[in-house]
This record gives structure tokens, C-alpha cells and sequence, in this order.
């Protein structure tokens, strides 16, 4: 008898083939995904739901056989070909949840799994019960088996691989399924076509199951099952999903807090230090007679920590204005040489390096930039390379032109920087992942700073190191452009700006007002002072100075509303405000109200000094 095929049964056979496998590599990643008494629920059940699409397929693909006599399956032998097929897909999960496959295990469990997906198709095919019995071709078989196996190993290989949740894994699922299916197709198909059907053969079964309805309730009630696995398996995923966001979620914020009690924690060391040190000094300065070597020595104790302080304070703030966006640059066209050595001047005056070997190298570079933030970059850079550099060691700073980029290179023969730690030396806060003693002080924030700076300004930076014990080098790259001449300046400006001014001080805090008046007066200005707004109103209205240097948080007044009050009346006089607020939206503020300049507390005496000294004269 030659057989033929109902070719629709055909293409639902491997339909249902090709999503019994997309339901196979789906259910591999729940199953490696899930843990104890879940992991082996989706074991047995997905080992159920594969095994009932692959053995479906299979018989589908039996009913859609059609011979010149009435056939029939029986019921026991039909059964256990489809238990063959859910030991077989059980066989299967288990072996790709593992942690490892080896090629040498891929290859036993795709042979053993080929060789258990035959025997449910050849059990399935007993279950006709001919007479005279169905004879098979060795050689067919044989291929039937290569393909089984072939299918089963790349079967095992692909779930296996897709197992992990990545992008393009759901795309690949799907492509897997389809091959996986036509390859499962093909060994059963494969397997049929090795059978051969005696001329006067008769089937001994009941011909019940030859009826369209069966073929179509297999297909439906498989459908189902693979749809509700597939439906559980996504819910199971976007549950995953969601609770391991949570976990990460607070993870994150678990560590956030710990990393902000620990700046916290930092940050009090930080300030107890230099405190406690301006405590001392003050009583050294109260027990030693004026301008002895021990008054002199108190006396530099305190302005160097005061200098940190304000420099601690200044970085924070600094930071904070980067990080949230709301520092504006002023740009100009500057020399970086010229830039870089008033830094390093800056930083040897202050007797930073004085134990180090500071060496500088350099060529005229015009780049557009903020020079206070340039000078800040040097010196943070400075400060990073002698921190970490033993007292004798040598720190070179050079500036070149390489093509169109401005190129500052700071070098020093510290301690280096190892490999694992390198990826994180511009992080914030890096510097303070140490023990209770800190050999380094400060915040761990100017290289964060200087990354963040150098990158408004169009540039970039990088560290580099050969190891520890080898130094380390930071390069600064930045957009170079061609040198602009300066305007000519007017000689009548020349001498203005050498002239006294009258100034007139508003401030609240007694201390800092004096001290203040007396800086100014040495300079030779003449200054009057005032506590409050209402009388430094009074005040600048009267004696119409050159300067008003206002604070802004002031009682009965505050700096705005008399800034406002003023410029009402006079555009003559000019304003500064000299204030505790620094942020970019306060020099906004500041300059909307009317004032000329802005400057956070505490100032450099000789920046105020000599805008004081630019400053019009309103007579």
C-alpha cells in the first residue's frame, strides 16, 4: 500500500512542532531563573507541557497519514508513547538548568534524548496494530535516528545559550523554535517514510480514532497547554523581573545610604581636623607675645586652615553646581601656559610643595575657557599628584599643542594607581573607601571635578598608571584656537584703577565686618560700616560712596531689596555682594536685583581688593 498525507494535518503537525520548541527554550530560563520548590515545579510542569506538544506533533502528524484502509490506534500503547515523550522533555529541562554543559555531556544527552524521541514515534507507530505487522528500511531508520539526535543536541545547545534574558534573545527564541520544529518534523516524517505497509494488511485496532474531530481536538487541547504555559511562564518573568528591579531598587539605595553616612562620617573627620588646629593656634596665639616666632607660627597655622577649609567648602559647592547643572562658565580667550603657571604659583605659595619637586614645562596654547575653573583643574590636579606622592617624590607639569588640542600633562612618581582601581579614579567620593586612618585627606572629590569641569569645556581627561609603585599620569586634552589680541586698555582707565575709593560695608556679623573694614583700609580706601539694612541704606544715600559691598542675609533689609532701592535712584554707585549664597541661580538673583559683582564668602581679599580698585569712582 502507498500512503499518502492529508498536507493540512501535515502543516498543523509542524506548527504545533515548532511552538511545542519555542515553549521548550522559553521554559529553560524560568527554569534556571527559579529556585527550591519553584525551580522544580517548572520542571514538572513544563516537562508535562513540552512533552504534550512534542508527543502531539508526532501523532498529528500519524493522523495525518492516510492509507486505502480504515485505521485505528490503540488507546495503552498511544498513552505510553506520549509518557516516552514527557520523560524525554523532563530529561531535556533538567539537563540545560544546569550551571555547566559541557560539549562532552551536550553530546551523551542529545544522543540519549534523539534515541527517547524515536522510540515515542516507533511506539506510536506500534500503536496501528497491523496485520501483517509494518516492516521498516534499516537505512531510513537509521537517518531517522541521526536526525533525532542532530535535533535533539542542537535542541539542548540553543536553550541551553538562551536560557539568560538579553535583547535580541526573545527574536532568537522564536528562530530557534522554527528550526527546532522543522527539524523534529523532519525526523518524524523521516521515520514514516521508512515504513512499509503489506498490500493485504489489516488494522486490529478500533477505527474510532479516525476521525476528523480527533485530529482537531489533539490540536486545540495541545494549543492550549502550550499557550497557558507560555502565558505563565511570562507572568512568571515580569514577576521576576519586577522583583528583582525592587531588590535592585533598594540594593541601590542600601548603598547609598551607607555611602552617605560614610561621607558623612568623612566629612566630620575632614573638618574636625583644620578645626581643631585653628583651636590650637588660637591659644598658642594668646600665650605668646606679639610677632614672636610662636605668634608667627600660630598665626600661618591659621590662615593655611582656613585656606583648606574654604577650599573643602568651595569644592562641595562647586560639585554640587556641576553635578546639578547650574554652574555657567565665562569664558574668554586665555593661555593655558599662562593659566597653568599662576596655578602652580599659587600652590607653591602656599608651601604645598614644598617638599616636592614641582616642575614645570610649557608653550603658549590659546584655548576657550573660564579661567578660574582652568587654574581650579591645575590645582586639583596638583593637590591629587602631591597627595599621593612621598615627600622627595618629583610631580612635571607640562602644556603642548598636539594638532588641534590643547595638551596639559600632569606626572608624578607616587604611589600609582593599580588596575582594578583605575576605571573608578573619577568617581565621587573614591578617595574615601579607606580605613580608620586616612593617609590622604580631603573629600574625594576634585578629580570628580576636574572630569566634569574639563568636560563643559569641550575636553577630556584621562589617568593613567603602569602599576603601583609607578606613578601615574593625567592628561587634560582641550580644544585649542588661534590667539586673540587684547583690546588696548585707556590710559585714563590705567589711573583710575590706582585711585582710592570710599566704600561703605554692610554686615551683620560683627567679626567679619571689622575685619573687613581693616583689610580695606589698609589698602588705603576710606570705609563706613553699617549692621543692618535699613542703615546701610541710610548710609550709601548720604555719603553716595564709589562701592557698596552689601551681604545679602541682612535684618530689617536684606542685600536685594536695597540693591533694588538704590538702582531706583542712582546707577553710580558700584554694588558687590559679598555672601554665604554661591550658588548660579543666587548670582542670577544678584544681578537682576542690581548688583555689579558676586562673590561667596569667604572672598579673596586680593580678588575684592582689586575689583574694588577697577571699580568707577561715582565722583
Amino acid at each position: 500500500m502507498l500512503p499518502q498525507y492529508n498536507y493540512w494535518l501535515v502543516l498543523v503537525s509542524i506548527f504545533v512542532a515548532s511552538l511545542a520548541s519555542y515553549t521548550a527554550l522559553d521554559l529553560a530560563s524560568r527554569i534556571t531563573a527559579s529556585k527550591g520548590p519553584a525551580a522544580r515545579a517548572w520542571l514538572v510542569g513544563g516537562a508535562v507541557a513540552m512533552g504534550t506538544g512534542i508527543w502531539s506533533m508526532h501523532f498529528i502528524g500519524m493522523l495525518a497519514l492516510r492509507l486505502p484502509i480504515a485505521l485505528g490506534y490503540e488507546w495503552l500503547t498511544t498513552f505510553l508513547s506520549l509518557l516516552i515523550a514527557i520523560v524525554v522533555s523532563f530529561f531535556a529541562l533538567y539537563i540545560v538548568s544546569r550551571h555547566t554543559l559541557t560539549w562532552g555531556r551536550l553530546a551523551v544527552s542529545g544522543f540519549t534524548m534523539g534515541i527517547g524521541i524515536v522510540s515515542m514515534h516507533y511506539v506510536g507507530m506500534h500503536a496501528l496494530r497491523l496485520s501483517p505487522p509494518i516492516t521498516y528500511d534499516p537505512w531510513v531508520v537509521a537517518a531517522s535516528v541521526a536526525i533525532a539526535a542532530g535535533a535533539s543536541t542542537a535542541g539542548l545547545w540553543a536553550a541551553f545559550k538562551l536560557r539568560h534574558e538579553s535583547r535580541w534573545t526573545q527574536h532568537a527564541r522564536i528562530g530557534g523554535g522554527v528550526i527546532l520544529g522543522l527539524a523534529i518534523s523532519g525526523m518524524h516524517y523521516t521515520g514514516m517514510a521508512a515504513a512499509n505497509f503489506a498490500p493485504d494488511a489489516v488494522c486490529l485496532s478500533s477505527s474510532l480514532m479516525d476521525t476528523p474531530w480527533v485530529s482537531g481536538a489533539v490540536t486545540v487541547f495541545t494549543l492550549l497547554i502550550l499557550s497557558a504555559t507560555l502565558l505563565l511562564s511570562l507572568i512568571d518573568s515580569r514577576m521576576a523581573a519586577k522583583t528583582a528591579e525592587m531588590t535592585a531598587s533598594l540594593n541601590m539605595a542600601t548603598q547609598e545610604n551607607r555611602a552617605k553616612d560614610e561621607f558623612l562620617a568623612m566629612l566630620a573627620h575632614e573638618l574636625r581636623n583644620p578645626l581643631a588646629a585653628i583651636s590650637n593656634a588660637i591659644y598658642v596665639l594668646d600665650a605668646s607675645e606679639p610677632r614672636s616666632s610662636g605668634w608667627q607660627f600660630a598665626r600661618d597655622v591659621i590662615g593655611r586652615q582656613t585656606t583648606h577649609l574654604n577650599r573643602m567648602i568651595d569644592d562641595l559647592l562647586d560639585l554640587g553646581r556641576v553635578v546639578s547643572g547650574k554652574i555657567a562658565l565665562e569664558t574668554c580667550s586665555m593661555d593655558l601656559n599662562e593659566s597653568v603657571q599662576h596655578a602652580l604659583a599659587s600652590s607653591k605659595a602656599s608651601g604645598k610643595a614644598a617638599k616636592h619637586d614641582l616642575v614645570y614645562s610649557g608653550v603658549p596654547v590659546h584655548v576657550n575657557g573660564d579661567r578660574t575653573r582652568i587654574e581650579q583643574i591645575v590645582t586639583n590636579l596638583v593637590s591629587n599628584a602631591l597627595t599621593y606622592t612621598r615627600e622627595g617624590g618629583r610631580i612635571e607639569v607640562s602644556v603642548m599643542q598636539e594638532g588641534t588640542d590643547a595638551v596639559l600633562t600632569v606626572r608624578d612618581t607616587g604611589i600609582g594607581i593599580a588596575s582594578d582601581v583605575m576605571p573608578h579614579v573619577f568617581e565621587l567620593f573614591f578617595q574615601g573607601r579607606q580605613g580608620v586612618y586616612r593617609s590622604t585627606r580631603g573629600l574625594g572629590i576634585g578629580l570628580t571635578l576636574v572630569r566634569r569641569l574639563v568636560e563643559m569645556h569641550g575636553g577630556t581627561v584621562e589617568a593613567y598608571s603602569a602599576g603601583l609603585g609607578k606613578g601615574a599620569v593625567f592628561t587634560v586634552r582641550l580644544p585649542a584656537i588661534e590667539q586673540r589680541r587684547p583690546a588696548p586698555v585707556d590710559t585714563a582707565t590705567r589711573r583710575a584703577q590706582h585711585a582710592h575709593r570710599s566704600v561703605v560695608i554692610v554686615e551683620d556679623d560683627a567679626d567679619a565686618c571689622e575685619t573687613l573694614r581693616m583689610a580695606l583700609e589698609m589698602e588705603g580706601h576710606s570705609v563706613v560700616t553699617a549692621e543692618d539694612g535699613l542703615a546701610g541704606l541710610d548710609k550709601i544715600r548720604n555719603m553716595q560712596p564709589d562701592v557698596g559691598i552689601i551681604d545679602i542675609g541682612l535684618p530689617r533689609l536684606n542685600g536685594y531689596q536695597i540693591a533694588q532701592r538704590l538702582r531706583s535712584q542712582s546707577d553710580r554707585i558700584f554694588l558687590v555682594a559679598l555672601t554665604g549664597y554661591g550658588t548660579q541661580d543666587d548670582h542670577e538673583r544678584a544681578k537682576s536685583a542690581g548688583f555689579d559683582a558676586h562673590l561667596t564668602k569667604p572672598a579673596d581679599l586680593a580678588a575684592l581688593t582689586e575689583l574694588i580698585a577697577t571699580a568707577p569712582m561715582a565722583r
